[in-house]
C-alpha cells in the first residue's frame, strides 16, 4: 500500500511540474522598432503614426492610457511582461513615451492582435 501511494505521489507531483512549464513551441524572440504611444490616440487617430509635439501622448499617459508600440507600418503591439503570470511593464515603458524604440521580444498574435513580451527596449534611431 506504502508503495503504491508513493507511486500516486510521484505521478501526481510530475503532472503538476509539466502543467507550470512553459509550451515547448514559443516563437523565437524578434526585434521590431516603433514608437511608444498611448492607445487611445492610436485607434482613434489613424492618420498620427508619429507622437505630435503637442504634449498628447503625454498628457494621455499620464491619465493612465494603457501603452503600446506603433510600427512606421501601423502595426499594434501591446507590451506584455516575460513571466507568467503576467506583471506590469508600464515602469519600463515610460521612459520611452513617445520616442522610437527597438523592443526585442516573443511575439504572440491572437484574433488579430499582436503582444510582444518585453524583455529588452532600448531608444533607436528613425
Amino acid at each position: 500500500m506504502k508503495a503504491f501511494a508513493r507511486v500516486v505521489l510521484v505521478l501526481l507531483g510530475s503532472t503538476l511540474l509539466t502543467a507550470e512549464e512553459p509550451q515547448q513551441n514559443e516563437p523565437p524572440a524578434i526585434s521590431i522598432t516603433g514608437y511608444v504611444r498611448d492607445s487611445g490616440c492610436v485607434h482613434r487617430f489613424h492618420e498620427v503614426v508619429k507622437p505630435l509635439p503637442n504634449g498628447c501622448v503625454e498628457a494621455c499617459m499620464r491619465g493612465g492610457s494603457p501603452l503600446l508600440i506603433l510600427t512606421k507600418d501601423e502595426q499594434v503591439y501591446h507590451p506584455i511582461s516575460p513571466e507568467m503570470p503576467d506583471v506590469d511593464v508600464r515602469p519600463k515603458l515610460l521612459p520611452f513615451v513617445g520616442k522610437f524604440v527597438k523592443v526585442t521580444g516573443h511575439v504572440y498574435e491572437r484574433g488579430g492582435s499582436k503582444a510582444i513580451a518585453l524583455e529588452q527596449i532600448i531608444e533607436a534611431k528613425e
